[in-house]
Order: structure tokens, then sequence, then C-alpha cells
């Protein structure tokens, strides 16, 4: 009898062993399932934002813990995507409705952007985060890091003017100068133009070549507002064509003075 009980206690306690280890290998895998179902849906939704984005309007090479994404469509722009207590966010434009694009079943920590930038190609963007299931039970606790990187699709197109934020704002600088417009102006850090110059211009607008000056049929407003205004007058046809600029006669007066 013995015997017998011992053999059944040592099965016992083999069984309930097994048991245990079972149930909480299916505890794990039920809790790893929700944040990879959880991490797949978030990194599918910023792969859209970020490569359809014109802009990635965040610094080069900086961490922040907040994505901003220029995008085409007025009534969406900006873009943001921001973690707030354990939850991502996406906001559209900025300070329109949160949209959360994590549940509750787990909790978002360390979201981190940074921005790269790849001229002449499409800038792209360096995620990390760490995903936790939620709950209150320590044998399903579970955590995981995620690290991945998004390049931009679509460049920047412009719809409307362009304007900068404030009076002072650069476009480009001496390093990071912007590509010859059509393949015939450039700039300098000098504040020179040139158009269709073979190097550098040296003077404030240099040009390879005539300019044409649109013909008027009649003198126009001169004034000290438009000094130095060059006038073509052309009657058309055979009769002579005739160049004028307003500018200041001896007695101090503006007007328009022939040249020809």
């Amino acid at each position: 009898m013995l015997i017998a009980i011992s053999i059944f206690a040592v099965i016992a306690i083999a069984f309930v062993s097994i048991l245990t280890v079972v149930t909480q290998v299916q505890v794990q895998s039920s809790s790893s399932s929700v944040v990879n179902q959880e991490s797949q849906f978030l990194l599918q939704k910023l792969q859209y934002y970020v490569g359809t984005a014109s802009i990635i309007d965040i610094p080069t090479s900086t961490p922040t813990s907040t994505l901003k994404l220029d995008v085409a469509s007025s009534s969406l722009d900006p873009t943001l995507i921001t973690l707030a207590s354990g939850t991502v966010y996406l906001q559209q434009p900025s300070g329109g409705t949160l949209q959360p694009l994590t549940s509750n079943r787990v909790t978002v920590s360390n979201l981190l952007f940074t921005r790269h930038a790849n001229p002449p190609g499409h800038d792209a963007v360096s995620i990390s985060y760490t995903i936790s299931y939620n709950s209150p039970s320590p044998a399903q606790e579970f955590s995981q890091l995620f690290q991945t990187s998004i390049a931009q699709v679509s460049a920047a197109t412009f719809d409307t003017g362009l304007y900068s934020s404030a009076a002072t704002e650069p476009l480009g600088n001496s390093t990071n100068l912007w590509s010859p417009i059509n393949g015939i102006m450039s700039f300098t850090n000098a504040g020179n133009v040139g158009i269709d110059t073979a190097g550098a211009p040296t003077e404030p607008l240099e040009v390879n070549g005539g300019i044409q000056l649109e013909y008027q049929t009649a003198t126009t407003t001169c004034n000290a507002t438009y000094r130095g205004t060059l006038l073509f007058i052309s009657p058309g046809g055979a009769n002579k064509d005739s160049l004028y600029l307003c500018a200041a006669n001896s007695a101090g007066t503006v007007s328009w003075q022939q040249i020809y």
C-alpha cells in the first residue's frame, strides 16, 4: 500500500508540474501573440503615414518622441504621431482629435523617431519602442523591443505658394543649396544670382545671354517708387521702338528718360 501511494504521489507531482509548465507556456504564448498583433498593426500604420508624407518634419539625426509629417491634404496637415500614457496616438491635423493606434491591451514605452537624410534620395525614419502586455498577473507579463526603419516614398509637392513661417526663415544656406531651376539658375552664398552662367556669378545679377523686356504700347507710372525701371515701348509694325529709364533728371524730378 505504501509503495502504491508513493508511486501515485510521484506521478501526481509530475503531472501537476507538466500541467503548470504547459499552462505557463500557453499564457506566455497568448501574451506574445497580443504584443505581436499590436506591434504589426502599429508598424503598418507608421509605414503608411511615413511613406506617403511629403516632408518628414523633425530634426535630422536627433531622436524625438513626436513624429511630425507634412502631407499634401490641407485638412490633414500636419500629421502627428506621439506617445501619451502608454498609448500611441495619431493626430490629423495638429490640434485635431487624438486617434489611438494601440489598444489598452498593451502599453508602449520609449517611443523614439530619428530622421536620416539621404540626399538626393528620400529621407528615412528609424523607429524604436517597447511594447508590453497589460496584465495584473506576473505569469502573463511579456515585453518586446521593436526597431525598424521606414523610407519616405513620395517627395514634397506644392499646390500653393511657398511661404516661410517667419520673416527671417532662409531658403537654403551656404552648405545646403537649392538645385538649379530647370538647370539654368545657380545661387551662391555671397547673394549673387547667375542665370545660365559658366561659373559662380560675381555680380548681384549675372546673365549669360540677352535680357528681353516685355513691350508696352505707352509709358506707365514713373515716380520714386519705380525709380530705376526700364520700359520698352513698341507701337508695333514698322514704327520705331523706344527704350526709357525711370530716373531723376538734373533738377531732381523723377520721370521717364528716353535712352533710345
